[in-house]
């Protein structure tokens, strides 16, 4: 118990004699693991977005007005043997209005009081992999259909979203890989900066006997009090801007949320672990210089 406080003692000694540094470490800490959350939350969106029905490889088919069992049953086989077609489902209005809900959330402005009634019926259209380059012509044939009235797929933003899903993954994979390098070596200078700092000191202390492990715990400490408190201030700051966000765009409720605990867990886990591989980087130079 008096190591370990006599470990912080030391920690709270090293931020008094660089507060700048260390403030400004903390900075780039909780920077870095922003970009981080918004990488995330913008892989979430792309993965909720190409989940929605005519954003990704779907085209839906609305009917027009109420349509007889027979011609439903004798459209849907029509639609089956279409080229490019790769599933068929009929969606009624009422399911539509479930889905919608869905998607969007029960409380969202777009659908709050919404009869199923004025929905149309609609046709769920799968299109095949090798044909999804293919989606305009599909639809050019879908509106010849006197039964339908209208045909969507990839439009608007969420469409443009979702079609570009493995982008955004694999970008976001490079930003991740950015932001490791970027957080590690940041709390390496920050760590090496600090052991040049109290080289004396460490000295004196190797000579009187303290092993490595006691002479260089404060380091990877503080490197982990940096990394859990740049995730935690990354955390609120991306919970803060999404309920700006939404506040201001209610369309958006149901597509984007909030971060959540395991997206937080998530965050100081990995800020942790960069934090820790930084100091023990610089310690390790330290002692090989």
């Amino acid at each position: 118990m008096v190591r370990l406080l006599y470990i912080f003692k030391r920690i709270a000694t090293g931020v008094h004699l660089r507060p700048w540094g260390s403030f400004f470490t903390l900075i780039a800490c909780w920077f870095a693991l922003s970009q981080l959350s918004v990488v995330i939350c913008t892989v979430n969106l792309a993965g909720r977005a190409a989940l929605i029905p005519g954003t990704n490889s779907t085209v839906m088919a609305y009917l027009r007005g109420d349509q007889q069992q027979s011609t439903i049953l004798s459209l849907q086989e029509r639609l089956l043997v279409m080229e490019g077609v790769s599933r068929v489902s009929y969606i009624p209005r009422d399911e539509g209005l479930i889905r919608m809900k869905q998607w969007l959330g029960c409380e969202n402005p777009l659908i709050e009081g919404l009869d199923p009634e004025i929905l149309p019926d609609a046709f769920e259209i799968g299109v095949k992999p090798s044909y999804v380059g293919k989606m305009e012509t599909l639809m050019e044939k879908l509106r010849e259909i006197p039964s339908i009235e209208d045909v969507r797929c990839h439009k608007g933003i969420l469409g443009r979203i979702a079609g570009a899903y493995h982008s955004i993954v694999f970008a976001g994979l490079f930003m991740a890989l950015v932001v490791i390098i970027c957080l590690a070596l940041v709390l390496f200078l920050s760590i090496r900066v600090g052991i040049i700092t109290r080289s004396q000191e460490i000295e004196v202390l190797n000579l009187l006997g303290a092993g490595r492990g006691f002479l260089f715990a404060p380091y990877i400490i503080e490197a982990l009090l940096y990394g859990l408190a740049g995730s935690i201030l990354a955390s609120l700051t991306a919970w803060a801007s999404t309920l700006y966000l939404l506040s201001r765009i209610p369309v958006l409720l149901g597509i984007v949320s909030p971060p959540g605990i395991n997206q937080l867990l998530v965050m100081i886990v990995f800020a942790c672990l960069c934090s820790v591989t930084g100091a023990i980087l610089a310690i390790r130079r330290s002692i090989d210089a």
